[in-house]
């Protein structure tokens, strides 16, 4: 009787401890308040600078550096002459001829030429003849994404839309190679609390 009680008793003591594990909880700390308070509620140009996940991706933390793009005010832009000089990036742009149309305006070079146009702001930025565009790298930040992550895939130049996708799928096809995110292509947002809620990855000519 006394062993079939201590019998009863272990598998009970085993029955409740595979019941606790199998409603067991994950804690995770909250977003840092300096991070919340910088990236909440917003969207910014970035790129993916890499990962670590879980082997079933199903969470991961992303490296994403922030971007923005260079622009240039709009009277001195309007004032140039050839002979004068546009930083761009690190290099100096070497103005040999420079014309104007209802679009902007054209900076002819010794070897390129720079075409720049306004934004929405009235600032000017600079796009190259194979349509890339100047960023300035702001900051590298590390975030948690999980399955609630939207990958909305607009790689597709024909798709009037872009494709919603998991985290599983942006991870998977990183690791494939089948991604290459760069300021050009990829846009993040973040929820009112400051997690990442989604990433937009846009066609370019050269993804």
């Amino acid at each position: 009787m006394k062993k079939t009680l201590i019998a009863l008793f272990l598998i009970s003591a085993l029955l409740i401890s595979m019941t606790a594990g199998a409603y067991a909880d994950t804690v995770e700390p909250i977003v840092p308040e300096a991070l919340r308070n910088l990236v909440a509620g917003k969207t910014f140009t970035a790129f993916i600078d890499g990962f670590a996940s879980d082997e079933d991706m199903e969470k991961a933390t992303l490296y994403l550096q922030i971007c923005e793009q260079e622009t240039y005010v709009a009277d001195e832009i309007e004032s140039l002459e050839a002979g004068d000089i546009l930083q761009t990036g690190s290099d100096e742009f070497l103005i040999k001829a420079i014309s104007q149309d209802e679009f902007g305006y054209e900076l002819t070079g010794e070897y390129n030429t720079l075409y720049l146009y306004k934004n929405e702001a009235g600032y000017y930025y600079a796009v190259t003849e194979t349509e890339n565009r100047f960023y300035k790298n702001l900051f590298l930040i590390e975030v948690r994404a999980d399955s609630t992550l939207r990958f909305m895939d607009w790689s597709n130049p024909e798709a009037d839309d872009p494709t919603e996708l998991t985290l599983k799928d942006l991870l998977t096809r990183y690791l494939n190679e089948e991604i290459h995110s760069f300021a050009d292509n990829t846009e993040v947002t973040f929820d009112e609390n400051g997690h990442l809620s989604e990433i937009l990855y846009r066609y370019t000519p050269w993804n």
